[in-house]
Formats: C-alpha cells, sequence, structure tokens
C-alpha cells in the first residue's frame, strides 16, 4: 500500500520526489566524431525501501533540427565491473523510449545506457537538468568527453580538465553533491591538417 501511494504521489506531483528508487550517481562516456555523436552512460539506482518495487523509466535525448533521433540505443543492467548482466526491453510511450525495472528490497542496480546519434553540427548536447526531478543531487557525476584526432574542443559550458590519450583529444570534468543547474553544451571544430608549401625554383 506504501509502495503504491509513493508511486502515485511521484506520477501526480510529475517528480521523483516521492519515489522509493533513488538516483544517486551517473558515469558518462561522450564520444563525437565525423558527424556522429556516442554516449554510453552509467547510473546507479537503489531502492530505499524494505520491499520489493517494480519502477518506470524514460530515455530523454538532446533532439532538434541539427541533432536525430538516435538511430540505435539500448540499455543493459550491468554488474560492479562494467559486465552486461541482461538486455532491458524497452518500448515507446506516446513518443518517449521508457522501461521498467524490478527492484528486490533494500538493492541496488548499475544500468547501461548506449545511443548513436547522427549531428549536421559541431555540437552537442547531454541533458543533465533531468535530475532535478528528482529532487536531491547526485551524490557523484563523471563525465568524459572524447574527440577524433581530426578535431578540437572549442567550447564547453563546463570547465574541463584535458586527459593524457595519445589517440584522442579527451576532456573530463567530474562533480560530487552535483545538482546541475544546465545541461552539459559542448562544441569543437575539425584540426586544418598541415600542408608543406614549397616554392617553385626560379
Amino acid at each position: 500500500m506504501l509502495v503504491s501511494l509513493l508511486v502515485f504521489l511521484a506520477f501526480y506531483t510529475g517528480t521523483n520526489a516521492f519515489s522509493p528508487v533513488r538516483f544517486d550517481q551517473e558515469k558518462i562516456d561522450v564520444y563525437a566524431v565525423d558527424g556522429q555523436i556516442r554516449v554510453q552512460g552509467l547510473y546507479h539506482y537503489r531502492n530505499r525501501l524494505p520491499l520489493p518495487v517494480t519502477f518506470s523509466l524514460g530515455l530523454p535525448f538532446p533532439v532538434d533540427f541539427l541533432h536525430a533521433v538516435p538511430s540505435a540505443y539500448s540499455v543493459s543492467e550491468v554488474a560492479l565491473n562494467g559486465s552486461e548482466i541482461r538486455k532491458i526491453a524497452t518500448r515507446n510511450y506516446h513518443g518517449n523510449v521508457v522501461f521498467r525495472l524490478f527492484f528486490l528490497p533494500a538493492s541496488e542496480k548499475w544500468l547501461r545506457v548506449d545511443y548513436l546519434q547522427n549531428v549536421a553540427a559541431s555540437n552537442g548536447k547531454y541533458i543533465l537538468r533531468t535530475t532535478r526531478a528528482w529532487k536531491q543531487s547526485l551524490a557523484r557525476g563523471e563525465y568524459v568527453l572524447r574527440l577524433g584526432n581530426s578535431a578540437e574542443l572549442t567550447s564547453s559550458n563546463y570547465a574541463l580538465q584535458k586527459l593524457s590519450d595519445g589517440r584522442v583529444s579527451s576532456y573530463s570534468f567530474t562533480r560530487e553533491n552535483f545538482f546541475p543547474a544546465d545541461d552539459w553544451e559542448f562544441s569543437w571544430k575539425p584540426i586544418t591538417p598541415l600542408v608543406a608549401s614549397r616554392r617553385d625554383p626560379r
């Protein structure tokens, strides 16, 4: 009865404030190259009740006329080391991608979400503001942007630290007790290759 009441309140208020399930960590890896953005996200959820709970979640994608609906996406439950435990079925509900999770009493889960998005501009966005619907900050968020070796970062609304990676240009930021006011927006530009020039002999 209590679980039903909490879930009803969550739907009625339009937030997850009364949810028995808490979202408290995420690790996001974004790779942008050749007109595509690939995202792999790890998300941690825990059931705060000593009762089993079934909970529905949605996948928000940053879509506009320059950033297409993802051409491929998947959701999986994974172990702490990242190995896949099982695929999770998704469905479309009134234009939204949704799925359901079952939690044992006082249990926790790591989920992995992967998606591939075609883009017609040298910029992208990762949605962070949905965290605010939970009415509680993330204990920790880790974010990495990787660009192909033919591109360089031009802007990010969150300050980034450059990582040492010889194969690609990589940048990151980490936040604790994170209650984001803005989505993460970033852009890049192609690197013009240096072409050796020489004068014709006179």
